[in-house]
């Protein structure tokens, strides 16, 4: 009798197994044939060993829970491959790794010409469909082996992250700005942004993360009627945060008081006309200008979606 074959996502490879994710929602255990993570394939389900009433239960409803996210949200296996926010690292070379629901890498890109040169000594496929954390811990070794980051002290990097939800979002930025700040040579200033912030960003040129340090600067210009972004999207992250120190310096030293430190949760502003034209980035705006980027108690979080750990 012939087995009957259906359509699924490989999410996870390990040896000569390999789990795939139905487009019926399900996750199923095959043979490695070579697969690669996030290819669409054509498998027969295999029967699996049986498990311990407890243990098939748990893993039986942990995997019922993200696979009806997913359908939920994104509409089965190809939410998977369904791209969903952009996280973007700056130091002068400026580099975008596209990610899914689940913060997977499905493709990395430069800003600028320096980011390009950086992507040449990456082997990017190696990164595709693997974690965001991992791409960017790829990418700091990368740069500290080109020359980037090789300073004892004030070495700089820019992270922003927009996703597909505001608390999500906010959630990217503060881990990988926690992760990069574990190389203690390293000043990291993490920030979360809406997608009609990417979009405006890349219309002039340049990553979220470096216009809204930018933006910083502008904001501390002492005068902010002489003061062009344009000038400053080609200058590396240090210089730029320094020369902000530089105004806000002379600012304190003119008698102005006002606390200008910096602020990974406060987005730099987006003109209203430039605001994206899809509605989700729009209402994340909207909801920055308000002030909902202030802190909520984890009494209130929402459980994370979280990517299943297969054994």
């Amino acid at each position: 009798m012939k087995q009957e074959q259906t359509g699924a996502v490989i999410v996870e490879v390990r040896g000569n197994k390999a789990v795939a994710l139905t487009e019926q929602g399900e996750f199923i255990r095959v043979h490695n044939e070579g697969y690669t993570v996030g290819q669409q394939a054509l498998l027969i389900p295999q029967p699996e060993v049986a498990l311990p009433v407890r243990r098939r239960m748990r893993v039986t409803a942990y995997a019922a829970m993200t696979a009806g996210f997913l359908l939920l949200l994104f509409g089965g296996f190809k939410g998977y491959t369904m791209p969903v926010g952009v996280v973007s690292l700056d130091v002068n070379p400026s580099i975008e790794y596209t990610i899914n629901a689940f913060d997977r890498v499905l493709d990395i890109s430069a800003v600028n010409d320096d980011a390009g040169l950086i992507l040449a000594g990456m082997d990017e496929n190696a990164l595709l469909y693997r974690p965001i954390d991992e791409a960017v811990d790829v990418t700091i070794l990368t740069l500290r082996e080109n020359g980037y980051l090789s300073d004892a002290t004030e070495n700089d990097v820019v992270i922003s992250a927009s996703s597909f939800d505001l608390r999500h979002t906010e959630r990217i930025a503060e881990r990988l700005g926690v992760r990069v700040r574990q190389h203690g040579d390293l000043t990291v200033y993490s920030v979360a942004v809406s997608n009609g912030e990417v979009e405006y960003a890349h219309a002039r040129g340049t990553s979220a993360g470096k216009f809204y340090i930018i933006e910083e600067l502008e904001d501390s210009w002492a005068a902010p009627e002489s003061f062009d972004s344009d000038d400053w999207i080609a200058r590396p992250i240090r210089e730029i945060i320094l020369e902000t120190k530089t105004q806000r310096e002379s600012r304190d030293d003119d008698g102005d008081d006002e606390d200008r430190e910096w602020s990974a949760n406060q987005p730099f502003k987006t003109p209203t006309g430039q605001q994206s034209t899809n509605p989700e980035g729009n209402q994340q705006y909207q909801n920055q200008q308000n002030g909902s980027f202030e802190q909520e108690s984890e009494s209130d979080d929402e459980p994370e979606q979280e990517e299943p750990n297969h054994k």
